[in-house]
């Protein structure tokens, strides 16, 4: 089955441009919300990493085609709602979970703080201190929650403007809007930074189970050293709560550091035991010793996620948070769009990125295609059916069948 490049732009635009669109544009505008995101995609996709390069890429290529200035670009997006647009991308992330059917079973979630560092005025609307990162510590934050198992998907962004991080509400949120995505979590793995008593209360009451790295505070650390002159070496499992009434019970996970060097002085670097919270139940000491290790570092699927995203990222210098969330919105859609279409074509994201470009082309030089004839959810299904055909005519060959 030939599958077109226009046809990738085609079901994109569809979904970014259609009912409920990602960018919307003020009435009675000059330019579409198609022309718009044609400059958005052709950003994100070429070289022309920046709204300015990409809109002069577009006019020299294109002279006489409908492509808006820069200026207008930046001033539709600022029209818009960052609330909105992740009301957007979470009802797309509920199409692609209805497309996947993997709602039935329980899935693992990794969740994470992502942060884009800002080198600006520190008190910019929606700037926020950060972990000090590439010269700055202040910048825009994001919580993102991903499925890091199967179809790697980011279920969900949370924009961050406050100063202080309420952990509690933020974890209840993201599980509540997952549940309504129609997926069941069997556990979320998280960093240290959510080791603290508002985040094992909010995820004990919601039944869920976690694995983190524990903080190595001074109880912790009696905890260990208590523990090494009573077993040595060895992995163990210790029932442990925070000091607060409060505090929930869970389980701390002691894994000796196979690459501990006693000569070097301990330390982050070179520590003797890895700790790890969970509240997983369990049976075998020995087993699960060895598996807490094993899932949390699926984590580091999220990671990979970042990296990814970071191919379709767009260069600004604007101070406004809505004009970066919506630039980071667009990175989590080509990322989870990508990994969709993974599903049934062989398609990396290089090949996405040529052919949303080639597509763009094709647009500009014959003229606008009916883009709402072409649905994401058709092409899936269509390329689906056609895969499953092509298998089961291989197996009748076979004989298998």
């Amino acid at each position: 089955m030939l599958v077109k490049q226009s046809d990738i732009r085609a079901i994109l635009m569809n979904k970014l441009c259609g009912e409920g669109s990602l960018m919307r544009v003020p009435e009675g505008a000059d330019y579409s919300a198609e022309d718009a995101t044609n400059v958005l995609l052709h950003a994100a996709t070429s070289s022309s990493d920046s709204i300015e390069a990409a809109v002069q890429d577009l006019q020299v290529m294109y002279p006489i085609s409908r492509i808006p200035c820069a200026d207008t670009v930046h001033t539709y997006m600022k029209e818009n709602d960052v609330g909105e647009m992740m009301s957007f991308f979470r009802k797309m992330n509920s199409e692609f979970i209805d497309m996947l059917d993997i709602g039935n079973s329980p899935q693992t979630v990794a969740m994470d703080f992502h942060t884009i560092p800002y080198y600006g005025d520190k008190n910019t609307k929606g700037v926020v201190g950060i972990q000090p990162k590439n010269g700055t510590s202040w910048g825009y934050s994001y919580l993102t929650a991903d499925l890091v198992e199967g179809c790697k998907l980011t279920l969900d962004i949370v924009n961050l403007t406050a100063l202080n991080k309420n952990y509690g509400t933020l974890i209840e949120g993201v599980i509540n809007r997952i549940n309504q995505l129609g997926i069941a979590i069997d556990k979320i793995l998280m960093d240290r930074e959510f080791f603290n008593l508002a985040s094992i209360i909010t995820l004990d009451t919601a039944n869920i189970n976690y694995v983190m790295p524990a903080k190595l505070d001074k109880r912790i650390k009696k905890i260990l050293r208590d523990f090494e002159m009573a077993e040595g070496m060895v992995p163990g499992v210790i029932k442990h709560k925070f000091r607060d009434k409060s505090s929930p019970n869970f389980y701390l996970v002691i894994v000796p550091n196979k690459n501990y060097n006693p000569s070097k002085r301990e330390g982050k670097d070179n520590k003797k035991f890895f700790v790890f919270a969970t509240s997983i139940k369990f049976d075998s000491v020995k087993e699960f010793t060895k598996n807490i290790p094993k899932e949390y570092r699926k984590r580091w699927n999220i990671e990979t996620g970042y990296r990814m995203k970071n191919i379709f990222k767009i260069r600004t210098c604007s101070k406004s948070g809505v004009v970066r969330s919506l630039f980071f919105i667009l990175r989590c859609i080509m990322h989870n769009c990508l990994n969709v279409l993974k599903q049934v074509v062989s398609i990396t994201a290089y090949t996405l990125k040529s052919a949303i470009c080639e597509g763009i082309r094709d647009c500009l030089h014959v003229g606008s295609d009916l883009i709402r004839n072409q649905s994401i959810v058709g092409f899936y299904n269509r390329v689906k059916r056609y895969n499953e055909d092509r298998e089961l005519q291989s197996r009748q060959h076979l004989g298998l069948v």
